[in-house]
Formats: structure tokens, sequence, C-alpha cells
């Protein structure tokens, strides 16, 4: 549908180009006479120290691809905001479009919309749970690190530090996403069954939250005794970190992050957390050169997974100390 709507557009414009040429061009998703292809970003926005690194990463990407990228953000993980932008991409005939979803449902229409309009979609960090056949065929691929591998460091790590068991506290992030499940199954399939999680709740990758959740939990689970403490995110890490020294716990609960930020790599090597968990958000060039394939005619791997690491009190000193750490 795109091609044959730009074929019209064009013939019906050539009357005026004279006109055109004299007033200068359309604003639009061609991107003027740059010749650059127009890439939207269906973005998340602020968020963490996660997010702030991989949406700059992107931006930073395709803009030294020689891309036009159009960023737009949400706010407060607002999806009808994220789905309004990815509709007005869509109606802009923009080139291709990047999506970072706040929940992974609700995107049948709004993808359907983008395989009419002949516009190859690309879902980076949060994939989407699609249900539509036609939907489904605007995705070209997906691009970003295993939550479900996250998981399962967090579960092995707890399983050699307590081989006779323990008894633990999961700290989630925003209900109904997929990074939340994705991570949560990961952790399921190989946490040993003497581990005992005691309650999982959601503190909304909040620091602040967390603290209040954790202090809460701490309290509730007193006479049974909390040994383990494993977030979904490094914010989340950090607050329960500060519920557990208000407590007078500091040393007695392992505590696990999950992102690899400075900051809960700081706190690992200062033994405030015991282990992290990176969650790679360095992949701009992987995306930028996918979007370039594509559109190039080439083949694109339906998943691109991003190489993630695991630190220890050691590797997240040593991480520290190289000075590589970009966020």
């Amino acid at each position: 549908m795109k091609n044959w709507k730009k074929a019209i557009a064009l013939i019906a414009s050539m009357s005026a180009l004279v006109s055109v040429a004299a007033c200068g061009s359309a604003s639009g998703a061609s991107g003027g006479n740059s010749g650059k292809k127009v890439v939207g970003f269906v973005a998340v926005g602020a968020e963490g120290g996660f997010r702030t690194a991989n949406e700059n990463d992107i931006q930073t990407a395709f803009k030294d691809a020689g891309f036009d990228l159009r960023y737009s953000p949400t706010t407060q993980s607002d999806q009808q905001k994220q789905i309004q932008a990815f509709n007005k991409f869509v109606n802009d005939e923009v080139d291709a479009i990047i999506l970072s979803s706040t929940e992974d449902s609700g995107w049948d229409d709004s993808l359907k919309k983008a395989a009419e309009a002949e516009i190859p979609v690309f879902t980076v960090d949060r994939d989407v749970d699609v249900q539509d056949a036609a939907a489904k065929k605007a995705i070209v691929s997906h691009i970003g690190p295993s939550n479900e591998w996250c998981g399962q460091q967090a579960a092995e790590f707890l399983n050699k530090q307590f081989p006779d068991g323990g008894n633990g506290l999961i700290l989630e992030g925003i209900a109904g996403l997929s990074v939340v499940k994705d991570r949560q199954t990961g952790f399921d399939e190989k946490i040993a069954s003497n581990q005992k999680v005691l309650e999982s709740q959601s503190a909304n990758w909040s620091t602040d939250e967390a603290k209040t959740v954790t202090a809460g939990l701490l309290d509730k689970y007193t006479s049974q005794g909390v040994n383990w403490i494993w977030a979904q995110n490094d914010e989340m890490a950090l607050g329960a970190a500060q519920a557990v020294d208000a407590a007078g716990l500091k040393g007695k609960v392992t505590i696990i992050g999950n992102d690899g930020t400075k900051a809960a790599l700081q706190a690992v090597a200062d033994g405030e957390l015991a282990f992290d968990i990176e969650y790679n958000p360095i992949f701009g060039k992987e995306t930028a050169q996918a979007v370039q394939d594509y559109l190039d005619g080439k083949d694109v791997e339906p998943n691109i997974e991003i190489e993630s690491k695991t630190f220890t009190k050691e590797e997240a000193q040593a991480a520290l100390d190289s000075g590589e750490r970009q966020y």
C-alpha cells in the first residue's frame, strides 16, 4: 500500500515541481531533500539508568548510521501515548518503526496498520504479544538481551549461596510487561525446590517504592526470617538495600540486582548488593544495522539476542575500574 500511495503522490506532484523547489520541501517523513531514511522510535522515556542508556545509545547509533530518527518517548508508562505515536508514524509513512513497548499486549490494531502500509517494525528490549496473524507480519525482528537468562542467573546464584535452601522475597517491575514475566519465567525454571519465596510484590521499578515495600515485608516475615531478595531491576535493589540497612540486617540478607548500572555495580563492590545481572542496554548499532539490512533487501534474523554479563564483588570492581561502563 505504501508504495502505490507514494507513486500516486509523485505523479500528482509533478505539476507543482517548480513551485515546491522555490518554496522548499514540505515537512514530513521523507526527510526533505536529505535522502535520509526516516525511522520512528516509539520509546518508553525516563525510567531509570538502563532506559536512559538504551534510548540514548539508539538515538546516537541511528544518527551515526545516517538515518533521520524521530524520537517519541511516552511518560509514566502511558501505552495510549505510545499507540498514538505509533499510529502517527504509520500515517506519516516513515520507512521503519522501532518499538520499545510499555506493555506487551494491545498492539494488534496498530501493527495491522503498519503491515497494511508495508512499514517494517522492529521491537527492542521488550517484546510484544501479538495474536492477529496480519499484525504479526509487520514485525521483522526483536532485538535485545534475554530476560529469561537474567532470571536464570539470579536463581542459579541463590542456589549456590544457599545450598540448604532459604527464604526470599521478589521485587517485581510493573505488572503486565513481558520483561517482568520473562524474568520470572527464567527464575522459576532454575530455582531449587528448597528455596521458598515468601512473597512477590511489585515496586514499579522505583527505588523509593522498593524501600517502602521491602521494609514492610521484612517486618511481616520477621518470624520466618528473610535470607535473600531478588529485585528485577537495579533501582529496586538499591531501595531494598536501604530498607535492609535501616532494619539492622545489612550483611545478613543477600540482595541481587538486575541491569548492570554503575550505581548497582558500586553497591556490589561496596558489599551492599551481593550480585548484579547485566541487562545490556548498548545495542543501538545492532538495531540500526538490522533496519538498514532490511531496507536494503537483506535477510534479518527474527531474534537478535544481545550478550550480557553477571557481576560478583570482584567483577563489579574490575568493571568500574576499567572506566568503560556507559551507564
